[in-house]
């Protein structure tokens, strides 16, 4: 194996996450497409084997080695690259709050508001809990982005590529950043990033199953 492997899904922020981390590296990797709406144990095999969770995104190192949750290998690959990260050891840990807060609060509300209203209704009580969660943390960002153009030092890190993995997403979940405008020029210097790409152009789509193959 030359280069890494990702296994990803086209609509997954978490994958788009680590696909953008890698790209703004410069570091060339395979794509995986999985198809989530399979079962699990019809996933194909190659990456039932490296998946710990069952889950995407799951990056396949040189060497065998498979790194699984979309921020563990965010900061894996900070470490391996010496890239996006913190300039000295409080902001790496900086860094690193980030993480853990993106994976407690954003990932458990944009994203559950967008499934919702894209692709299965869950009903208006979650979606009005999801929202107000949603809200508070746009709140706590739009606050912190208005000391700073990025969230951690003056250049951006793997926080940054953390907590906007599903924002790019937002109006598929009938959100308008109008009202966070720290956040939304945020998402501005994001896109005007060298390589930076939108989630649709980044991420392959999923091969069609094609029926009698084994997965």
């Amino acid at each position: 194996m030359t280069k890494p492997i990702l296994y990803c899904n086209r609509e997954s922020g978490h994958s788009y996450k680590v696909a953008l981390a890698l790209t703004l590296m410069g570091v060339a990797f395979e794509q995986r497409a999985v198809d989530l709406n399979l079962p699990r144990e019809r996933r194909p095999q190659d990456f039932r084997r490296v998946s710990l969770f069952g889950e995407v995104p799951v990056l396949v190192e040189e060497g065998g080695l498979a790194v699984c949750q979309s921020n563990a290998i965010l900061d894996h690959l900070a470490r391996r690259h010496g890239k996006l990260d913190g300039a000295t050891a409080a902001a790496r840990t900086r860094v690193r709050e980030w993480l853990s807060w993106e994976a407690n609060r954003i990932a458990m509300s944009l994203p559950h508001l967008r499934f919702s209203r894209r692709f299965t209704p869950a009903g208006d009580a979650l979606e009005t809990y999801w929202t107000a969660r949603m809200q508070a943390d746009f709140d706590r960002l739009d606050l912190a982005l208005r000391g700073g153009a990025f969230l951690v030092g003056d250049a951006p890190t793997i926080a940054d590529v953390s907590c906007c993995g599903y924002l790019f997403w937002a109006d598929q979940a009938g959100v308008d950043l109008a009202s966070w405008p720290a956040l939304g020029a945020w998402l501005d210097r994001l896109r005007s990033l060298p390589g930076w790409q939108s989630p649709y152009d980044l991420l392959i789509p999923s091969p069609p199953i094609v029926a009698g193959t084994r997965t």
